[in-house]
């Protein structure tokens, strides 16, 4: 009865250790009806914590980079999804736009330079407000990891001197490989666009991930991850974020779940 008795104490302890273990998103975009392309940014609830972990995103509509198909550069060097993957989400409320991706990397590799992020391991953001489809995205901010310091940078055609003030998260994550890491942004709509964000508004976007060069010790290519593997430099080339209604607080968003009903409807 004894062993009985700790046995029931241990897994108790590990079902709360499971319990509380920090949130790792998977892909969850067929829930809601997407296609490939499409995203949705849910309305949060409370404000996320931007703490590089991503329990206040458990609910959120989640997009995965995991495959040649996304590949614009590095196709013979990337060796599959422990190699690099970039699992990626947005939020937003009424004063703040939130962006997080889980990357799963065997190599975190940064730039030395911060005025040169694209030579090390980096994230940047295309978005086209307006969805005009033609053109170079207005909206182009990067976020990096350079001498152990999270880092935005603004690098649009009109640059905004709040943009670095944004508050962001880059921590290394283990459960994502050597080289995992979490990012996560908020960057207030006052210094990202004069446009009217809220529910139903649609926009051209899609993130891009770029594997640099700066480590000599890193394959002898460069990776970089997007929609379709086409330019985004190119706002023709981006897939559309649809902002939907309130997140609910079971796994599934209220009134995207319906936005996506509507879709496969053909309404």
């Amino acid at each position: 009865m004894l062993k009985l008795a700790n046995l029931s104490v241990i897994l108790c302890f590990l079902f709360v250790l499971s319990a509380n273990a920090d949130f790792l998103p998977k892909d969850n975009s067929d829930d809601f009806g997407l296609k490939y392309g499409e995203s949705i940014a849910g309305m949060t609830p409370t404000n996320p914590k931007i703490d590089g972990k991503l329990d206040d995103w458990r609910h959120a509509v989640w997009v995965a980079f995991n495959s040649e198909k996304e590949l614009l550069r590095g196709k013979g060097s990337w060796k599959g999804e422990d190699d690099l993957t970039m699992t990626w989400s947005t939020m937003y409320d009424e004063k703040n736009f939130y962006f997080a991706a889980a990357v799963r990397d065997d190599l975190f590799a940064p730039a030395a330079n911060p005025d040169q992020p694209w030579a090390g391991d980096t994230i940047f953001l295309y978005v086209d407000w307006e969805k005009l489809r033609a053109g170079v995205p207005v909206f182009k901010p990067n976020f990096a990891r350079i001498n152990n310091k999270a880092l935005v940078t603004d690098f649009s055609g009109i640059k905004n001197a709040n943009l670095p003030n944004s508050d962001i998260a880059i921590t290394p994550t283990p459960d994502l490989g050597k080289g995992g890491m979490i990012y996560e942004v908020a960057m207030p709509f006052d210094w990202i666009t004069e446009e009217k964000i809220g529910n139903g508004t649609e926009i051209g976007f899609t993130p891009g991930y770029e594997e640099g060069t700066d480590n000599p010790e890193k394959r002898p290519a460069e990776v970089f991850m997007c929609w379709n593997g086409l330019n985004p430099d190119d706002s023709a080339n981006l897939g559309t974020l649809k902002f939907g209604g309130p997140l609910s607080v079971n796994s599934n968003g209220k009134l995207t779940i319906i936005w996506a009903q509507l879709k496969l409807s053909g309404i």
